[in-house]
């Protein structure tokens, strides 16, 4: 396996770093003391050396902590293969929808399509779920498909379902608002309140999908069943069927989460997008009522209070990106630092929120805020 380059803010402890044998006038910024990275100190030491990149040898890499292979891909690696899932994910959704109103539909292209979403998030689940806030397109309804799917695969995964599941609730995911396509076009894309009788005629898109689905399709009924439910809330006030409680499966309340996840922190002809920290906080509010108790506390757990990809602000005014999860300490995740109190750009620095006493994000930066920043490029990813 060929050695991999990537930026100092995605090594861990247990990676085995190797000297490339380039000459340091040609690569001042690459570190290259060859040997396994024993700790988050080791690494935090280089990081402030002010290196930027480094070879890693994935073959020789282990973790330390139970002698095992590195079971997770940088993220900036990962990003590159994820770019590419989530633009043939785009193009099939969008031509499976757009042929969807005529008779027989072909569902050849999903679970292919899915597995390369199971496989993507298993390498690093941050970089799907960061394209998903990132790839916002003027086509909501075809990015929303694939964005679900990816927040439904996460999520399921996070609760331990086993892999076969795991290819269920995304195909489910995948279908969730096939119904849509057999609703007019005038009502979907309508930039005004609807009128009572167009909300009725928007709502019959749940059952006509399972139907149509039904028809054309033998996928299994536990798919069948979560997307049937994903409009359901646990106080009884959702739709079609108005269940609550246990009657709502956990397919149904896994594609719940993920689509109204996905909703607000999108742009629609109606409204602006939230902040991915924002959105979390509309659904916490809201645990108990439309979810059963505990999930949404969960699906925050896995995404974090402040996700991978979301522009920041910090306490002491720097600005930067939040380029690493933090699963134990969700609102202390780790943030590259890309500009000064002024606004001024400057090297990247790699920040452990959780290693520094008092500074913390006070805000997340709107998208004019944050024009002159590239942030799959200070992820490591591709522009």
């Amino acid at each position: 396996m060929p050695l991999i380059k990537i930026p100092i803010s995605t090594l861990r402890p247990g990676m085995y770093i190797v000297d490339p044998g380039i000459s340091w006038l040609k690569a001042p910024l690459l570190y290259m003391q060859e040997g396994f990275l024993g700790s988050e100190e080791e690494i935090n030491n280089i990081m402030l050396q002010g290196f930027a990149e480094a070879y890693y040898d994935p073959e020789r890499s282990r973790d330390e902590s139970v002698g095992a292979p590195v079971p997770h891909t940088p993220l900036a690696v990962e990003l590159h293969k994820a770019n590419l899932i989530y633009d043939d994910a785009y193009a099939n959704v969008k031509n499976f929808l757009e042929s969807a109103r005529g008779g027989a539909i072909d569902l050849t292209f999903a679970r292919p399509l899915v597995g390369d979403i199971i496989k993507s998030l298993s390498r690093n689940v941050d970089a799907l779920v960061t394209l998903s806030l990132l790839k916002k397109t003027d086509e909501y309804t075809y990015s929303h498909s694939v964005n679900v799917t990816i927040f439904a695969v996460a999520f399921a995964n996070f609760l331990g379902m086993p892999e076969e599941r795991l290819h269920n609730v995304g195909l489910a995911g995948l279908l969730h608002d096939y119904g849509n396509a057999l609703i007019p076009n005038e009502i979907l894309t309508a930039p005004r309140s609807l009128t009572l009788q167009e909300f009725e005629t928007m709502r019959m898109h749940v059952m006509l999908g399972v139907e149509k689905i039904k028809q054309f399709s033998s996928i299994d009924d536990e798919a069948l069943t979560g997307i049937a439910q994903h409009h359901e809330k646990h106080n009884g006030t959702g739709y079609p069927l108005r269940l609550s409680g246990k009657q709502i499966g956990v397919f149904g309340r896994v594609l719940s989460l993920s689509d109204v996840y996905d909703a607000l922190s999108s742009k629609r002809v109606y409204k602006g997008a939230l902040p991915p920290n924002k959105a979390l906080g509309m659904m916490y509010k809201m645990r108990g009522q439309a979810w059963a108790p505990g999930y949404v506390e969960r699906f925050i757990k896995m995404v974090g209070v402040f996700p991978v990809g979301t522009a920041v602000e910090l306490s002491n005014e720097h600005r930067g990106v939040v380029c690493r999860s933090n699963t134990n300490f969700p609102a202390q995740p780790c943030v590259m630092v890309a500009q000064d109190p002024t606004g001024r750009a400057i090297q990247p620095q790699f920040v452990d929120l959780t290693r520094y006493i008092g500074l913390r994000i006070t805000r997340s930066l709107s998208t004019t805020e944050t024009e002159s920043f590239d942030i799959p490029a200070l992820l490591g990813g591709p522009a």
